[in-house]
């Protein structure tokens, strides 16, 4: 029975869920359970067919659509949604969401709309998306019909459970009809949607990426046979105008949908000219005096496509055809490479063609590349056989980051394995035929300046055959990387012949198509600290440093350089404490004032706030401050990052402290909760130095117990969870932990 969950209103349905208390996290992990049934890995486009509403996300300066060259965006009703198989003899307790959505077309999810605390009717939150909790930002008008306030749409969420099975969609109502739910309406571009679900205190996390595309192709009819009369010069043009009636399409205005037309069996796709101009019009002559068609071609601003065929009734009145002129040479075979992961174009590939002649040495031609990155094939080599292939060999740390390492590492393990085969290949830096530690090693030597390339001479691209079907991986059977071709008259072959490319050591598809040492832009989250006592030293004077962390978390990676006048200061030692688990090959000095480190578990180590990750023995060369020789590099070849469980990529920021010493060890420690605010479920830090009987206790203001939690708790660090099912209302709240002879409290708020 499906039902409806209305939470932006704040009234009418609540659903309580009761926690069993004394069920251990072990037994919870080992049932696997709430299994989330619908979370595809890769982009999901949502195809739109319908027109543009000019009343629906149009709101300028904050809208922009490139598709329409204005601040109308086009919108398309969508099924967003989450299925979920829940554990046997429970329930599920919370399904939440966040919205990331990209109103202005820059690739950054600048608006952001939760289920807990959604906007109100009619309107979004822009630019709240590194605020706390979300709030605050621009509140703008998404939905300008002209109807009471009470009618406009708002964001809620419906619920639906069938037996074991809970399915969950985010969806409009309004204030007026609360529980008539529609399909949500959102707005061209590139968008993201992270699911949470809890039961029994487990969590489940779903972050999805998706677009919202029209889909629909234009409308363009054709006319029924043109005539047209061959002149003196023995040709004839028709012009574009006397092929077709009319054209047009859903979104795109008629003015700018765009018109090309060329005679049948010359091309395939939208035809254009030899200046990247729609061909308007299509040349006849003598011997093209029967049963000749053209096609005319019709696209849009998003780049759907239709045509239409018509008969072409070329006359020669004057009787001038005495000679038929021999037939044009065919057009060239186009040769591209492009990405396994989203098909973008690969930039400035080498395509050469290779051939052997008996009694000859092998022989071999580059192809001359077009604007736009693909080579031309004009011309076929004097043999019987030859092969295609295609290289690029620059910038290997295009798109590779210490967070590709820990992909691998989870991959190797078991935890994560890969869900493509040619995330296999990527891994593969030595070339082996297989993904072990080894290939991490070598890439981390790229990533710390300690090597300039690959070993067994790997370019940093592999490119295989198009026509391969990747199963496994492209090691494992046959997928060549080059073309084995027949030697045929040039308009036997297709128009275009493509290579399939992947990045050797992105296996997250990070990596740019171009040539650029940086990988595509990513979408990080909140800043990480790492702290170091801002101390003045003098010349000679020796000093070992930490390098502690600010926030706590739980965190499989983390990359920096660290740079320093070499004149003034110098880095003697590394030496490991017990927070980070660093070893010798974790960091490098590959250049004079340089400090880079590159960490990385596929099992995520708990930070507590205060940890010191590192320390750092320093020489002092003159009179110093710390905070004026010390600074994390922003060169794209390793950005200062820390990686957490959930794969989100938090930026790094050196943070220099007045303490006078670090964190003591050898007690107990208890931290406040994070986040704080909370929108949803926190976590709390502690330290123990011996195993203790641990327990947690949330109240109200007023005393009231919501959350209790005792458990025996080994000796090290540990993040206790106060779940978002403990806050149900928006307030402030009352935290208490006891560990042993130790308690401490403080207060948490709810948003």
């Amino acid at each position: 029975m499906r039902k409806p969950i209305h939470q932006p209103l704040g009234k009418g349905l609540r659903i309580y869920f009761w926690l069993a208390f004394g069920l251990s996290t072990t037994h919870l992990a080992a049932q696997q359970c709430p299994r989330i049934l619908n979370c595809p890995q890769s982009t999901n486009t949502y195809c739109d067919e319908s027109s543009n509403d000019l009343s629906l996300w149009n709101n300028p300066p904050f809208t922009y659509s490139p598709t329409m060259g204005d601040s109308n965006l086009y919108e398309g009703a969508i099924d967003l949604n989450i299925r979920v198989k829940g554990c046997s003899g429970g329930g599920i307790t919370s399904i939440s969401y966040i919205l990331y959505l990209d109103l202005n077309s820059d690739d950054e999810q600048e608006t952001v709309i939760t289920s807990s605390n959604p906007p109100p009717s009619g309107c979004v939150r822009v630019n709240n998306q590194y605020n706390p909790g979300f709030s605050g930002g621009d509140t703008v008008l998404f939905d300008q019909r002209a109807l009471p306030d009470s009618m406009l749409y708002r964001f809620s969420f419906e619920i639906d459970y069938s037996g074991d099975t809970t399915t969950g969609w985010v969806r409009f109502s309004s204030d007026h009809a609360p529980y008539d739910f529609i399909p949500v309406i959102l707005p061209e571009g590139r968008h993201r949607i992270e699911w949470r679900i809890v039961q029994d205190g487990v969590e489940r996390f779903c972050d999805r990426n998706f677009k919202v595309r029209d889909c629909k192709t234009p409308l363009v009819t054709c006319k029924t046979n043109a005539p047209i009369y061959l002149d003196a010069s023995l040709t004839a043009f028709l012009p574009l105008s006397e092929a077709y009636n009319l054209k047009s399409d859903n979104i795109t205005p008629d003015s700018q949908l765009l018109v090309g037309m060329r005679r049948v069996g010359t091309g395939s796709g939208f035809p254009l000219n030899g200046m990247g101009e729609p061909q308007d019009t299509a040349l006849f002559n003598c011997s093209m005096n029967e049963n000749q068609y053209v096609e005319v071609w019709v696209q849009d601003r998003v780049g759907n496509t239709e045509h239409c065929t018509t008969l072409v009734l070329v006359y020669d009145t004057a009787g001038i055809c005495t000679f038929i002129p021999p037939p044009p040479p065919p057009n060239p075979v186009s040769v591209c490479a492009r990405t396994f992961w989203n098909n973008d174009l690969i930039q400035n590939v080498a395509f050469s063609t290779a051939w052997t002649v008996p009694g000859s040495p092998p022989a071999s031609n580059p192809l001359p590349l077009k604007t736009g990155g693909c080579a031309e094939l004009s011309s076929l080599p004097p043999t019987t056989a030859f092969t295609l292939s295609a290289q690029k060999d620059v910038f290997l740390l295009n798109g590779v980051t210490t967070y590709d390492l820990v992909l691998i590492s989870k991959h190797i393990l078991g935890i994560q394995p890969f869900d493509a085969g040619w995330k296999m290949s990527a891994a593969d830096a030595n070339r082996s035929g297989s993904v072990t530690t080894f290939d991490i090693v070598e890439l981390r030597k790229l990533i710390l300046g300690l090597s300039v390339k690959l070993p067994n001479n790997t370019p940093s691209w592999r490119m295989y055959v198009d026509t391969c079907i990747v199963v496994n991986s492209p090691f494992i059977g046959t997928c060549p990387s080059d073309y084995t071709l027949p030697v045929l008259p040039l308009g036997a072959y297709p128009s275009q012949i493509s290579f399939k490319g992947l990045k050797v050591g992105d296996v997250n598809g990070s990596a740019t198509g171009g040539d650029s040492l940086q990988g595509a832009a990513v979408v990080r989250g909140i800043a990480a600290g790492l702290e170091l006592p801002d101390t003045t030293l003098q010349a000679g004077e020796t000093m070992e440093i930490p390098l502690s962390a600010t926030e706590g978390g739980e965190w499989t990676g983390l990359q920096f350089s660290l740079e320093f006048d070499p004149s003034n200061l110098d880095i003697e030692l590394v030496q490991v404490p017990e927070a980070l688990q660093l070893k010798p090959e974790n960091w490098a000095k590959p250049l004079e004032g340089v400090l880079n480190l590159s960490w990385s578990d596929g099992i995520a180590t708990t930070v507590l706030p205060g940890d010191a990750l590192m320390r750092v023995r320093v020489n002092a060369k003159a009179d110093l401050k710390l905070s004026e020789v010390l600074k994390l590099s922003e060169k794209p070849r390793i950005l200062p990052e820390v990686y957490d469980a959930d794969g989100n990529n938090h930026p790094l920021q050196l943070v220099f402290s007045q303490k006078a010493t670090p964190t003591e060890k050898g007690k107990v420690q208890i931290f406040s909760p994070m986040p704080n605010p909370s929108t949803g479920s926190a976590h709390l830090p502690l330290r123990l130095d011996a195993a203790e009987t641990v327990s947690m206790e949330l109240t109200d203001l007023a005393g009231r117990t919501f959350y209790r939690m005792v458990s025996k708790l080994e000796s090290g660090a540990h993040l206790l969870e106060i779940p978002a099912t403990a806050m149900p209302l928006s307030g402030v709240y009352i935290w208490r932990v006891i560990a042993g002879t130790a308690s401490q409290s403080g207060r948490l708020v709810r948003l």
